[in-house]
């Protein structure tokens, strides 16, 4: 690189010196063309700045016009490779600097408090000249490069046409969207009504994860890392236990599943999804199963939290903390699916950013609404981990020819992951789809591979299937409730027709579900066009909730909004982006499609499985009209890997560019060539017995546990008035003669349980995010908690004072009047106990 005699070689060089005399020349206009009070000392450095630089880019055009030597010898030095790289360096980031200052302050200038836009706007001229001259000199280097590396023409014309069927493909879907609003207007009035986007990826967490990336390719390339016995073993345990220190150093932040603490007690307890999944807990650990014809959602996480409660008790914390432990494997088999999937940068990349998304979701979580993540008892993360490992096995199962053994266990683990979230069941028929398609003339042996997975299926959720069936008669998999009747709900409510879903009194659940069904046909019958239309865009949201993984922001109040986030800026979310945001949200969509390209350059067709699930599993939550926040996060880890390999791509051309770099990560590639999977050898027949063993043991669970408690509050064989004199024996009750003989004419009943999650408000108080009775805003002080024994239902205890002893999961007995009214309680835990009379009574 030099300019030489040539006179076609020296003219390039005029020609780039005269380009950036233009550059000079337009900067210097554009700043002389913005308002000003007259000549102050900044605007004089300014303008001496762009001065200096027209000339020095004239006086390079004239050196190169007349041969010059100096300049000769100076690009003989650029021309090393230790100054070139220096120099390319320095380029990219002056150019990533740049973009990054045009959206951040574009953002800020969006908000009133934004101070610094005179600032802004005298410097954007300087900025942008340097800019330019980045992206001129970066793009010369890589035009260099890429040509006199003719060797990998063949790679990059291979990546660049998937790259734009996927880009293409991509842009039909955008020019449908803008064309209809699918995906984007809401379907009907009403909740659900538009799936809002999940807790995204923040920018600091994408640099960090970019870094990590970079770091484990030289790593690698070193070599000295590799030469650890059981390398991944040791890198899964630090992924783990660096997961467990980092979520357990920040305590639960109180939000719409985790309410804050309050009098009595100032515990947290659960609300929403959350508090019914572990009231079906508290109800298996009072002896009452899951209750009198009871078919549980997610059953497995509910025997899982029967069993953290049975170790360490009800505190919510320390509940958490056990929870931890376990939920802490949602990063470690992300670790290994991207090392599987693409190598150990990708798998270490993927599984910090799984970390500090759910360090986030805690910190945000009181600003937004039905998320999920670790610290809530909620089945998302079980599920991602489940879909995760069948994933990796299906992988293997496929690479390696269809092994038995991998079959049976692809099956546990989908068994299980059934038993968590029944929609898990979709991946099944993608990778069999897999299968045949890369391996069409082995049906037989994807035959014999698929018969042991369905068998261990079958094994796993007979115990459910059987305990349902003892109940009801009928095969019933899931709660009525959670599935028709969320379809005869929404179905209708798109027909504009409100409808009755409560099960009424001495109805079974096969009767129900046998109504819901009816209605659900119904509204399909009535429109089944506008149904299919509904459920259309709630998939395209569901698609549009993928790509805004990565941060879109309207504007940015203060820098320290980039670390953690004090509005929910995803949720402002309207499906019309301004100019920036468009500009973003192309480039995501180019990292994402750059992502599946490098992904299928790298695996074939395998390349797209993570994907095809993703869209099956988004399409199932669609056909109940569900869409965004927390039902994205079982598979959006897949889109999150594809924007990775995106990034890892563009890496690639970074680190090819580096003459100190290109034998870097041409040698990384050598030694990731093919994503082999290690032989998987015949197995015995012990070792099928204690794998099928040990899924049998998990499905069985869940009828043994409702076997495994005596039942502490028997039932009533009839309802039996108060006992006064028992009343008259606590010196707590103090009972007045009038109110003793309202109570005895009132002929109470008197109903023993646990009570569960007390809560007191005060006149006046209550929780502004629900209508739920008890918690909402009403002008009377009140005792809520929820009562599980003789009884199931919440108790809305009158009291304008917050009772001084009223433990969580304390024994109670309460005397309702015929119109369910509570009248006195009587508390008791260990040796303490209190009596408490309803302000409703006894007046």
């Amino acid at each position: 690189m030099s300019v030489s005699s040539d006179p076609s070689v020296q003219k390039k060089w005029i020609a780039l010196f005269v380009v950036w005399i233009l550059h000079g020349v337009v900067a210097l206009w554009q700043f002389l063309s913005l308002p000003s009070e007259g000549l102050s000392a900044q605007r004089m450095g300014m303008l001496g700045l762009l001065l200096a630089w027209i000339i020095f880019a004239v006086f390079l055009a004239f050196s190169a016009f007349r041969q010059l030597r100096w300049l000769n010898d100076l690009l003989v030095k650029i021309n090393r490779s230790s100054t070139r790289d220096a120099v390319f360096i320095a380029s990219v980031l002056v150019l990533f600097i740049r973009i990054s200052l045009m959206f951040l302050l574009g953002l800020a200038a969006q908000t009133p408090e934004f101070r610094y836009g005179a600032y802004a706007e005298r410097l954007s001229p300087f900025l942008d000249l340097l800019a330019f001259v980045a992206f001129e000199i970066a793009a010369l280097n890589l035009f260099f490069v890429f040509r006199e590396g003719s060797e990998y023409v063949g790679l990059i014309k291979s990546i660049s046409a998937k790259l734009f069927i996927g880009l293409g493909l991509i842009g039909v879907v955008v020019l449908y969207i803008s064309k209809t609003d699918m995906g984007i207007a809401p379907i009907y009035k009403g909740d659900w009504a538009r799936g809002l986007p999940a807790v995204p990826l923040l920018e600091w967490q994408i640099l960090l994860a970019v870094l990590f990336c970079i770091g484990t390719v030289l790593a690698e390339v070193d070599g000295r890392l590799l030469k650890i016995p059981r390398l991944d073993l040791w890198i899964a345990l630090a992924v783990w236990a660096a997961t467990v220190g980092l979520w357990l150093s920040q305590p639960t932040v109180p939000n719409a599943s985790a309410l804050e603490p309050r009098e009595p007690n100032y515990e947290i307890y659960p609300f929403i999804d959350a508090h019914t999944y572990d009231k079906f807990a508290q109800s298996v650990l009072i002896g009452n199963g899951f209750g009198p014809n009871e078919i549980p959602q997610r059953p497995l996480y509910i025997v899982f939290l029967v069993f953290m409660h049975t170790v360490v008790g009800q505190n919510y914390e320390n509940v958490i903390a056990l929870q931890t432990l376990f939920f802490a494997a949602f990063p470690v088999v992300l670790y290994l699916f991207g090392k599987e999937f693409f190598g150990r940068p990708v798998g270490i990349s993927l599984a910090l950013l799984a970390a500090l998304r759910d360090f986030t979701s805690n910190l945000v979580s009181p600003i937004t609404g039905n998320i999920s993540y670790s610290k809530l008892y909620l089945s998302e993360i079980p599920t991602a981990i489940c879909l995760i490992l069948f994933l990796l096995i299906g992988i293997r199962w496929i690479k390696s020819g269809f092994p038995l053994y991998l079959g049976f266990l692809l099956g546990g683990v989908l068994g299980i992951g059934m038993l968590n979230r029944t929609q898990v069941v979709v991946a099944l028929p993608v990778l069999l789809f897999f299968a045949f398609i890369l391996q069409p003339k082995k049906l037989l042996s994807i035959i014999k591979g698929t018969l042991p997975m369905l068998a261990v299926i079958a094994l796993i959720v007979a115990p459910w299937l059987w305990r349902n069936w003892q109940m009801t008669g009928k095969i019933i998999f899931d709660n009525p409730a959670s599935q028709t009747a969320n379809l005869a709900l929404r179905y209708n409510r798109l027909n504009g027709e409100d409808v009755d879903i409560l099960q009424k009194p001495g109805e079974s659940n096969s009767e129900y579900n046998d109504r819901m069904v009816a209605m659900a046909n119904h509204a399909m019958s009535v429109n089944s066009q506008g149904i299919f239309k509904a459920i259309a865009s709630s998939f395209i949201n569901h698609g549009i909730n993928n790509i805004l993984l990565f941060p879109l922001r309207n504007d940015l109040a203060s820098p320290a909004e980039l670390l953690t986030p004090t509005t929910p800026f995803w949720q402002q979310w309207e499906g019309r982006p301004n100019i920036s945001q468009s500009l973003l949200l192309a480039f995501y969509v180019f990292l994402f499609s750059l992502g599946v390209a490098t992904a299928c350059q790298r695996n074939g067709w395998l390349g797209l499985l993570p994907l095809m699930v993703n869209l099956a599993y988004n399409l199932w939550t669609s056909i109940a009209l569900l869409s965004g926040q927390r039902f994205m996060l079982s598979m959006d880890w897949s889109i999150a890997m594809y924007d990775l390999l995106g990034l890892f791509a563009l890496l690639s051309i970074f680190f090819y560019a580096l003459e100190n770099g290109r034998a870097k990560i041409l040698k990384w590639y050598e030694m990731n060539a093919v994503s082999s999977s290690p032989i998987i050898q015949n197995k015995k027949w012990p070792q099928y017995v204690f794998a099928g063993l040990m899924f049998f043991a998990v499905g069985a669970s869940l009828p043994l546990s409702e076997m495994s408690f005596p039942q502490r509050y028997p039932p009533l064989d009839q309802n039996q008035p108060a006992d006064l004199t028992l009343l008259s024996s606590l010196a707590q009750a103090d009972l007045e003669p009038a109110c003793q003989k309202l109570a005895e004419s009132n002929g109470l009943e008197i109903v023993r349980g646990r009570a569960l999650y007390p809560r007191f408000y005060a006149a006046g108080d209550g929780e502004t995010f629900t209508d739920s009775a008890g918690y909402k805003k009403v002008d009377e002080g009140r005792l809520v908690f929820d009562l599980l024994g003789q009884r199931n239902h919440r108790v809305i205890f009158p009291m304008s004072q917050s009772p001084e002893f009223f433990p969580n999961a304390s024994d109670v007995t309460i005397w309702f009047d015929k119109n369910e009214s509570p009248w006195f309680v009587l508390v008791e835990q260990g040796d303490s106990q209190r009596f408490y009379v309803s302000d409703a009574v006894c007046k």
